[in-house]
């Protein structure tokens, strides 16, 4: 069912005749299929959150001595814990620490939407929302509206001083280069997440044909594999933007990330 492209929201009429699809006048795909696929990862996010901030509320709410006790069972609070770590120590190579507090609530739930999204392409009768452009190009384009604003919003002389370079001879060059530098950030993360996430679907669909039986579980595990890499990689390069957006007497240090991300 995967191979094939099918979904299980298609058996719905409304949905099959792809409602949002007509209303923007683009047959190639359905868009109705993709708007709700990519809500289930919402409210899955949603869902995680809610239950983890109880959790946490709870566990404040006991006696002092046993308020910071860990569990040895694996619950909603301790995956939440483990993402939180996860994701701080993620942003605090890319910029200061007492920055990441700041940004990291975004940049997890950019992971953990992404990573969602991506895994449903793993379950029979579903596809996932990010192999189509669209809802990659929306994210990269929050991504850049975000750190645009961090950039031009913390110190705006300093932005535009370091895209126009040190020289005053170079700075209108410079400047054009780095602007159009800036530009392209949204296009690369969106392309890059589609293009992996649409090849692992072919590739899957085309091995799945030639041997359908122990290749295809194989490449399951290989495909959990990429999910959780380009969520990763989606997220690592926003985070990297943001911290280059950053005063840059703080996060001299970025560049590097972000060329060795790139």
């Amino acid at each position: 069912m995967i191979a094939s492209g099918f979904s299980w929201l298609n058996i719905v009429p409304a949905i099959d005749h792809d409602v949002l699809g007509a209303m923007v006048g683009s047959p190639d795909f359905n868009f109705t299929v993709v708007f709700l696929s990519a809500c289930l990862s919402s409210a899955l996010v949603l869902l995680f959150a809610v239950v983890a901030r109880m959790s946490l509320t709870r566990q404040l709410a006991k006696p002092e001595h046993e308020r910071f006790q860990s569990s040895d069972k694996l619950s909603i609070l301790t995956l939440a814990e483990l993402l939180g770590s996860f994701i701080r120590n993620m942003m605090g190579d890319s910029m200061p620490k007492h920055e990441v507090k700041n940004y990291s609530a975004y940049i997890a739930t950019l992971f953990l939407f992404i990573l969602l999204c991506n895994l449903q392409g793993l379950l029979p009768g579903m596809l996932p929302p990010t192999d189509n452009i669209n809802t990659n190009v929306g994210m990269a384009i929050a991504s850049f509206l975000l750190f645009m604003w961090v950039g031009l919003s913390r110190d705006p002389v300093g932005f535009l001083k370091h895209l126009a370079g040190p020289s005053l001879i170079l700075a209108p060059f410079l400047f054009s280069l780095e602007s159009l530098s800036l530009i392209l950030r949204p296009v690369t993360l969106s392309v890059r997440l589609t293009g992996n996430l649409f090849g692992d679907h072919q590739v899957f669909t085309i091995i799945s044909g030639l041997a359908p039986i122990v290749v295809p579980a194989f490449l399951l595990a290989l495909a959990t594999f990429v999910s959780f890499v380009q969520a990763f990689v989606f997220s690592l390069l926003s985070s990297v933007y943001i911290g280059l957006s950053l005063p840059h007497d703080h996060h001299d240090h970025g560049d590097g990330h972000a060329e060795a991300a790139h």
